[in-house]
């Protein structure tokens, strides 16, 4: 068995070269992220296909992604960070995967612009990203 890392990174370079090529989220495209990501991208197509995928934009350089998941909505930071369970357990504490479906999920939807965009205020925004009780 290979690297996480580098396994995941092979694959999501080649399905960002897909997706570029093909401009959408087509079947060819949909079949590549099942084909390389499994589960994760059965469920990646889900969130994009259900409109799920959002990014608020507080200004030109700053923006917070979320991603309305099956029990709540996870937060994710850039390419790098989901705030979801399995992200933290099988990511960051295993290091068995580079990333959740969340995370697939916003990659793919950023590059193919398959998201709700929305302007918040400072307020919306400390709202996102402060603890939640």
């Amino acid at each position: 068995m290979g690297n996480p890392i580098t396994d995941d990174k092979k694959k999501l370079g080649k399905l960002i070269d897909l997706i570029q090529k093909e401009g959408t989220l087509s079947e060819i495209s949909e079949n590549e992220i099942i084909s390389l990501f499994g589960t994760r991208g059965e469920k990646a197509i889900g969130i994009l296909k259900d409109n799920k995928l959002h990014k608020h934009v507080l200004n030109e350089k700053i923006a917070i992604w979320e991603v309305e998941g099956k029990s709540q909505n996870y937060l994710i930071i850039e390419d790098n960070f989901c705030e979801c369970t399995d992200f933290q357990i099988r990511v960051l504490s295993r290091g068995e995967k580079t990333l959740c479906y969340h995370l697939l999920a916003k990659i793919v939807g950023d590059e193919l612009h398959l998201y709700n965009i929305q302007k918040i205020s400072n307020e919306e925004y400390d709202k996102l990203i402060l603890p939640r009780t």
